[in-house]
Protein backbone atom coordinates (compact mmCIF):
# COMPACT_ATOMS: atom_id res chain seq x y z
CA UNK A 1 0.00 0.00 0.00
CA UNK A 2 2.89 2.38 1.06
CA UNK A 3 4.61 1.74 -2.64
CA UNK A 4 1.50 2.47 -4.56
CA UNK A 5 1.34 6.07 -2.13
CA UNK A 6 4.16 6.55 -3.03
CA UNK A 7 3.50 5.75 -7.32
CA UNK A 8 0.82 8.26 -7.01
CA UNK A 9 2.82 10.67 -5.50
CA UNK A 10 5.65 9.90 -8.57
CA UNK A 11 2.96 10.31 -11.32
CA UNK A 12 1.33 13.45 -9.51
CA UNK A 13 4.82 15.12 -9.52
CA UNK A 14 5.50 13.61 -12.89
CA UNK A 15 2.04 15.45 -14.23
CA UNK A 16 3.08 19.02 -12.64
CA UNK A 17 6.60 18.56 -14.43
CA UNK A 18 4.57 17.66 -17.57
CA UNK A 19 2.99 20.89 -17.44
CA UNK A 20 5.57 22.76 -16.78
CA UNK A 21 7.59 21.26 -19.75
CA UNK A 22 4.28 21.88 -21.83
CA UNK A 23 5.09 25.65 -20.64
CA UNK A 24 8.66 25.64 -21.76
CA UNK A 25 7.56 24.25 -24.90
CA UNK A 26 4.95 26.87 -26.06
CA UNK A 27 7.44 29.43 -25.06
CA UNK A 28 10.81 28.16 -26.45
CA UNK A 29 9.28 26.50 -29.90
CA UNK A 30 9.60 28.81 -32.95
CA UNK A 31 6.06 28.81 -33.96
CA UNK A 32 6.01 33.17 -34.13
CA UNK A 33 9.21 33.85 -35.78
CA UNK A 34 8.55 36.17 -38.40
CA UNK A 35 11.94 36.72 -40.37
CA UNK A 36 13.77 34.12 -42.01
CA UNK A 37 17.41 33.65 -42.83
CA UNK A 38 19.78 30.87 -42.44
CA UNK A 39 20.56 31.77 -39.32
CA UNK A 40 16.78 32.20 -37.84
CA UNK A 41 15.98 28.73 -39.77
CA UNK A 42 19.24 26.92 -38.88
CA UNK A 43 18.56 28.10 -35.06
CA UNK A 44 14.61 26.74 -35.53
CA UNK A 45 15.96 23.50 -36.46
CA UNK A 46 18.16 23.04 -33.54
CA UNK A 47 15.58 24.32 -31.23
CA UNK A 48 12.65 21.59 -32.66
CA UNK A 49 15.95 18.89 -32.05
CA UNK A 50 16.53 19.95 -28.36
CA UNK A 51 13.13 20.03 -27.62
CA UNK A 52 12.45 16.36 -30.02
CA UNK A 53 15.22 15.11 -27.70
CA UNK A 54 13.81 16.34 -24.50
CA UNK A 55 10.40 15.07 -25.53
CA UNK A 56 11.27 11.93 -26.00
CA UNK A 57 12.98 11.75 -21.94
CA UNK A 58 9.89 12.63 -21.37
CA UNK A 59 8.10 9.98 -22.95
CA UNK A 60 10.12 7.42 -21.32
CA UNK A 61 9.73 8.66 -17.62
CA UNK A 62 6.16 8.68 -18.42
CA UNK A 63 6.63 4.57 -19.98
CA UNK A 64 7.85 3.83 -16.89
CA UNK A 65 4.99 5.27 -14.75
CA UNK A 66 2.65 4.00 -16.92
CA UNK A 67 4.33 0.36 -16.67
CA UNK A 68 3.68 0.92 -12.94
CA UNK A 69 0.63 1.75 -12.75
CA UNK A 70 -0.31 -1.00 -14.74
CA UNK A 71 1.42 -3.22 -12.25
CA UNK A 72 -0.39 -1.88 -9.39
CA UNK A 73 -3.67 -1.27 -11.13
CA UNK A 74 -3.91 2.45 -11.05
CA UNK A 75 -5.56 4.16 -13.80
CA UNK A 76 -3.53 4.71 -16.48
CA UNK A 77 -2.41 8.39 -17.23
CA UNK A 78 -2.25 9.34 -20.77
CA UNK A 79 -0.12 12.94 -20.31
CA UNK A 80 -1.89 14.29 -22.78
CA UNK A 81 0.47 17.44 -23.32
CA UNK A 82 3.77 14.90 -23.89
CA UNK A 83 1.26 14.04 -27.02
CA UNK A 84 0.56 17.30 -28.08
CA UNK A 85 4.14 18.41 -28.02
CA UNK A 86 5.42 15.34 -30.37
CA UNK A 87 2.56 16.50 -32.42
CA UNK A 88 3.48 20.05 -32.65
CA UNK A 89 7.34 19.00 -33.26
CA UNK A 90 6.45 16.87 -36.43
CA UNK A 91 4.09 20.31 -37.37
CA UNK A 92 7.56 22.70 -36.75
CA UNK A 93 9.53 20.09 -38.32
CA UNK A 94 7.31 20.48 -42.25
CA UNK A 95 6.67 24.45 -41.34
CA UNK A 96 10.43 24.82 -40.97
CA UNK A 97 11.46 22.61 -44.23
CA UNK A 98 8.76 24.60 -45.35
CA UNK A 99 10.30 28.05 -44.84
CA UNK A 100 14.11 26.59 -45.46
CA UNK A 101 12.54 25.61 -49.16
CA UNK A 102 10.91 28.78 -50.09
CA UNK A 103 13.49 31.03 -48.46
CA UNK A 104 16.34 29.12 -50.30
CA UNK A 105 14.68 29.42 -53.73
CA UNK A 106 13.58 33.31 -53.47
CA UNK A 107 17.57 33.94 -52.46
CA UNK A 108 18.31 31.70 -55.54
CA UNK A 109 16.38 34.01 -58.05
CA UNK A 110 17.40 37.06 -56.10
CA UNK A 111 20.76 36.28 -57.80
CA UNK A 112 19.30 36.71 -61.15
CA UNK A 113 21.15 39.36 -62.83
CA UNK A 114 18.46 41.21 -64.33
CA UNK A 115 18.85 41.03 -68.03
CA UNK A 116 18.18 37.81 -67.22
CA UNK A 117 15.32 37.17 -64.87
CA UNK A 118 12.67 35.69 -65.99
CA UNK A 119 9.58 37.22 -64.69
CA UNK A 120 7.07 34.77 -66.54
CA UNK A 121 8.40 31.57 -65.11
CA UNK A 122 8.94 32.92 -61.79
CA UNK A 123 5.41 34.08 -61.73
CA UNK A 124 4.35 30.35 -62.40
CA UNK A 125 6.26 29.23 -59.44
CA UNK A 126 4.91 31.39 -57.09
CA UNK A 127 1.36 30.36 -58.21
CA UNK A 128 2.56 26.76 -57.90
CA UNK A 129 3.54 28.01 -54.07
CA UNK A 130 0.59 29.41 -53.16
CA UNK A 131 -1.65 26.79 -54.55
CA UNK A 132 0.27 23.46 -53.19
CA UNK A 133 2.77 24.67 -50.52
CA UNK A 134 1.49 27.75 -48.63
CA UNK A 135 -2.16 27.57 -49.51
CA UNK A 136 -3.59 28.02 -45.64
CA UNK A 137 -6.12 26.16 -46.75
CA UNK A 138 -4.58 23.28 -47.84
CA UNK A 139 -5.72 19.87 -45.64
CA UNK A 140 -1.29 19.69 -44.73
CA UNK A 141 -1.19 22.95 -43.24
CA UNK A 142 -4.70 22.72 -41.03
CA UNK A 143 -2.42 22.85 -37.97
CA UNK A 144 0.14 25.30 -38.75
CA UNK A 145 -1.77 27.99 -40.68
CA UNK A 146 -2.40 30.26 -37.48
CA UNK A 147 1.14 30.07 -36.26
CA UNK A 148 2.82 33.29 -37.00
CA UNK A 149 5.85 31.61 -38.54
CA UNK A 150 3.59 30.40 -41.60
CA UNK A 151 1.12 33.41 -41.87
CA UNK A 152 4.53 35.51 -43.01
CA UNK A 153 5.92 33.14 -44.96
CA UNK A 154 2.60 33.67 -46.69
CA UNK A 155 2.88 37.30 -47.02
CA UNK A 156 6.43 36.92 -48.23
CA UNK A 157 5.32 34.59 -51.10
CA UNK A 158 2.62 37.24 -51.65
CA UNK A 159 4.50 40.06 -51.98
CA UNK A 160 7.09 38.50 -54.10
CA UNK A 161 3.61 37.71 -56.57
CA UNK A 162 3.08 41.38 -56.32
CA UNK A 163 6.74 42.20 -57.03
CA UNK A 164 7.40 39.84 -60.14
CA UNK A 165 4.86 41.66 -62.14
CA UNK A 166 6.60 44.88 -61.47
CA UNK A 167 9.92 43.51 -62.24
CA UNK A 168 8.48 42.57 -65.61
CA UNK A 169 7.07 46.48 -66.16
CA UNK A 170 9.97 47.80 -65.52
CA UNK A 171 11.75 45.75 -67.91
CA UNK A 172 10.27 48.36 -70.54
CA UNK A 173 12.42 49.62 -73.29
CA UNK A 174 11.24 53.10 -72.24
CA UNK A 175 12.30 52.70 -68.42
CA UNK A 176 15.32 55.36 -68.62
CA UNK A 177 17.95 57.03 -66.05
CA UNK A 178 15.33 59.31 -65.02
CA UNK A 179 12.65 56.99 -64.32
CA UNK A 180 15.53 55.08 -62.29
CA UNK A 181 15.48 57.84 -60.30
CA UNK A 182 12.27 58.54 -60.00
CA UNK A 183 11.79 55.23 -58.69
CA UNK A 184 14.10 55.68 -56.11
CA UNK A 185 12.61 58.56 -54.95
CA UNK A 186 9.08 57.15 -54.56
CA UNK A 187 10.74 54.41 -52.51
CA UNK A 188 13.02 56.36 -50.24
CA UNK A 189 16.42 53.91 -51.03
CA UNK A 190 18.93 53.65 -53.78
CA UNK A 191 19.57 51.48 -56.12
CA UNK A 192 23.23 50.97 -58.74
CA UNK A 193 20.81 50.65 -61.44
CA UNK A 194 24.10 50.91 -63.94
CA UNK A 195 25.78 48.02 -62.52
CA UNK A 196 26.66 45.19 -64.20
CA UNK A 197 25.86 43.32 -60.77
CA UNK A 198 22.27 45.09 -60.70
CA UNK A 199 20.07 42.20 -59.63
CA UNK A 200 16.87 41.06 -58.40
CA UNK A 201 17.75 41.39 -55.36
CA UNK A 202 18.24 45.23 -56.12
CA UNK A 203 14.93 45.49 -56.91
CA UNK A 204 12.96 42.89 -54.02
CA UNK A 205 14.68 45.47 -51.45
CA UNK A 206 13.15 47.94 -52.28
CA UNK A 207 9.55 46.58 -51.35
CA UNK A 208 7.97 47.61 -54.27
CA UNK A 209 4.92 46.15 -53.20
CA UNK A 210 4.29 48.56 -50.93
CA UNK A 211 4.13 51.11 -54.48
CA UNK A 212 2.38 49.03 -57.03
CA UNK A 213 0.22 51.85 -58.15
CA UNK A 214 3.44 54.17 -58.14
CA UNK A 215 5.52 51.90 -60.28
CA UNK A 216 2.52 51.03 -62.43
CA UNK A 217 2.11 54.61 -62.52
CA UNK A 218 5.63 54.90 -63.82
CA UNK A 219 5.83 52.58 -66.40
CA UNK A 220 2.74 54.02 -67.96
CA UNK A 221 4.15 57.57 -67.61
CA UNK A 222 7.72 56.69 -69.33
CA UNK A 223 5.61 55.19 -72.52
CA UNK A 224 3.27 58.19 -72.20
CA UNK A 225 6.80 60.36 -72.26
CA UNK A 226 8.37 58.03 -75.08
CA UNK A 227 5.39 58.80 -77.54
CA UNK A 228 5.55 62.84 -76.25
CA UNK A 229 9.61 61.84 -77.75
CA UNK A 230 8.50 60.55 -80.82
CA UNK A 231 5.75 62.59 -82.36
CA UNK A 232 8.46 65.75 -81.06
CA UNK A 233 11.10 64.81 -83.38
CA UNK A 234 8.74 63.46 -86.21
CA UNK A 235 7.29 66.87 -85.78
CA UNK A 236 11.56 68.16 -86.26
CA UNK A 237 12.07 65.82 -88.86
CA UNK A 238 9.12 66.99 -91.13
CA UNK A 239 9.53 70.80 -90.43
CA UNK A 240 13.66 69.96 -91.71
CA UNK A 241 12.48 68.86 -94.58
CA UNK A 242 10.30 71.21 -95.28
CA UNK A 243 10.81 74.24 -98.08
CA UNK A 244 9.05 76.99 -99.73
CA UNK A 245 8.83 77.31 -103.33
CA UNK A 246 7.99 80.53 -105.15
CA UNK A 247 7.51 80.49 -108.29
CA UNK A 248 7.47 84.04 -110.77
CA UNK A 249 4.55 86.08 -111.21
CA UNK A 250 4.19 89.64 -113.06
CA UNK A 251 7.44 89.71 -112.51
CA UNK A 252 7.78 89.01 -108.70
CA UNK A 253 7.61 86.14 -106.67
CA UNK A 254 5.09 84.54 -104.86
CA UNK A 255 4.64 81.39 -102.42
CA UNK A 256 3.89 78.25 -104.53
CA UNK A 257 1.17 75.56 -103.50
CA UNK A 258 0.82 75.30 -99.52
CA UNK A 259 -1.21 72.51 -98.87
CA UNK A 260 0.89 69.99 -97.64
CA UNK A 261 2.18 72.86 -95.18
CA UNK A 262 -0.95 73.49 -94.33
CA UNK A 263 -1.39 70.73 -93.70
CA UNK A 264 1.76 70.11 -90.87
CA UNK A 265 0.78 73.33 -89.62
CA UNK A 266 -2.75 72.30 -88.36
CA UNK A 267 -2.31 68.77 -87.25
CA UNK A 268 1.15 69.91 -86.03
CA UNK A 269 -0.16 72.51 -83.55
CA UNK A 270 -3.40 70.48 -82.48
CA UNK A 271 -0.38 67.19 -81.71
CA UNK A 272 1.67 70.24 -79.32
CA UNK A 273 -1.06 71.57 -77.50
CA UNK A 274 -2.31 68.25 -77.12
CA UNK A 275 0.80 66.99 -74.97
CA UNK A 276 0.86 70.45 -73.73
CA UNK A 277 -2.21 69.85 -71.57
CA UNK A 278 -0.79 66.70 -70.75
CA UNK A 279 0.99 65.17 -67.09
CA UNK A 280 3.86 64.02 -69.23
CA UNK A 281 4.98 66.38 -70.70
CA UNK A 282 7.85 68.44 -68.38
CA UNK A 283 10.89 66.82 -69.62
CA UNK A 284 9.97 68.25 -73.31
CA UNK A 285 7.72 71.33 -72.15
CA UNK A 286 10.75 73.66 -73.43
CA UNK A 287 11.21 71.67 -76.76
CA UNK A 288 7.36 71.63 -77.34
CA UNK A 289 6.63 75.21 -76.29
CA UNK A 290 9.68 76.23 -79.02
CA UNK A 291 8.07 73.82 -81.34
CA UNK A 292 4.63 75.56 -80.89
CA UNK A 293 5.51 78.77 -81.15
CA UNK A 294 7.61 77.73 -84.00
CA UNK A 295 4.62 76.24 -85.88
CA UNK A 296 2.31 79.45 -84.80
CA UNK A 297 4.95 81.88 -86.50
CA UNK A 298 4.90 79.95 -89.74
CA UNK A 299 0.99 79.57 -89.55
CA UNK A 300 0.87 83.88 -89.48
CA UNK A 301 3.38 83.88 -92.57
CA UNK A 302 1.06 81.86 -95.01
Amino acid sequence: MQEATNIKKQITDFSTKVLEFRVEFQRNCPYHIEDSSAEIINGAYDTIERYYQLTGEMEEEAKKLNNLETLFDIQKSTYKPLKDCKNELLALKYMWDLIALIDYQFVSWKKTLWEKINTDQLEQLIKDMQQKQTNPNAPQNKDIKNWKAFVELNERVKNMNTILPLISQLHSKYILERHWKKLMSITGKTINFSSPQFCMDDLVQLNLFKYTDDVVELVESATREARIEGKLKNIERTWDDQQFEFKEYKETYILGPMEEIVEFVDTHQMELMQMLSGKDVDEFKDKVVYWLKAVRTVDSVI
